[in-house]
Parts: structure tokens; C-alpha cells; sequence
């Protein structure tokens, strides 16, 4: 005898993930995690857009580009400030690498940073790479 009921084989549907996304890179209240804000744009299987990082305590914001290549749930993701994105501090450069794991609210993963001719601005490594953001 056939059923009409089962589980479905239809495909997921297609995370949008362009919006406004606000978290941090670092570990929360460590003293060196890095407010991050990305306006994503999605087109295709990829994510990009401007990103601006700052920490609070001292309020230098560098701006770049974040971009992000999704596959599935996963995204690989690169962040790059470059020299004059940071006020005042116009050498500075700031690259960064990393994946995570995107779901339609949050992403979450890994931002490995690299801060090159920053000193003073007080932009610096986090004590760890650990990237978590949320939709806006």
C-alpha cells in the first residue's frame, strides 16, 4: 500500500544574508575584543560589503570590506582595511581570514586578524579569533 505522507527530499531554501550584521571578534568583555558592524550585500554565493571594526575603549573605527564566500552553511570569509581606512593612523592596514557557520539570525566562527603599522591607534590582535554576529 503507498502512502501519500513521508519525509520530503526538497532542497533547504536559500539563506539571504544581506542586512546589517553587529557583533564582535574576540572573546566578549576581554578588554581587546573588536566591535564589528557588516553591510552585506548576497549575490549569488557570495556575501559582501562594507565592514568597519572599532574598539570601544578607545573608539578608532577601521573601515573596509568584508567578503564572504557561502557554501551551504559554511562561509569562508576575508577582511581587509586598507591603508587611510583607519583616521588618523592613515598606514595602517588590517587583513584578515576566516570561516564560519551562517545560519538566517547569526554568524559564528573564526576572523583571524593581522594589524600591520596600527601602533597607538590601539587596534590590536584579540585575544582570540572567535567571530560571532548577529542580523540587525
Amino acid at each position: 500500500m503507498l502512502s501519500c505522507g513521508g519525509s520530503s527530499n526538497s532542497p533547504s531554501p536559500v539563506l539571504n544574508l544581506s542586512g546589517t550584521w553587529v557583533g564582535m571578534v574576540g572573546q566578549p568583555m576581554s578588554g581587546s575584543a573588536l566591535r564589528l558592524t557588516w553591510t552585506a550585500t548576497h549575490n549569488g554565493a557570495v556575501v559582501a560589503g562594507p565592514a568597519t571594526m572599532v574598539k570601544p575603549s578607545v573608539n578608532v573605527p577601521a573601515t573596509g570590506t568584508m567578503t564572504g564566500v557561502v557554501s551551504g552553511d559554511q562561509m569562508t570569509l576575508t577582511y581587509t582595511v586598507p591603508a587611510g581606512g583607519v583616521p588618523v593612523y592613515l598606514s595602517c592596514t588590517i587583513n584578515g581570514a576566516g570561516s564560519a557557520t551562517v545560519a538566517s539570525q547569526s554568524i559564528t566562527g573564526t576572523l583571524n586578524l593581522t594589524f600591520t603599522n596600527c601602533l597607538g591607534s590601539g587596534l590590536e590582535a584579540t585575544d582570540s579569533p572567535q567571530l560571532s554576529l548577529l542580523r540587525q
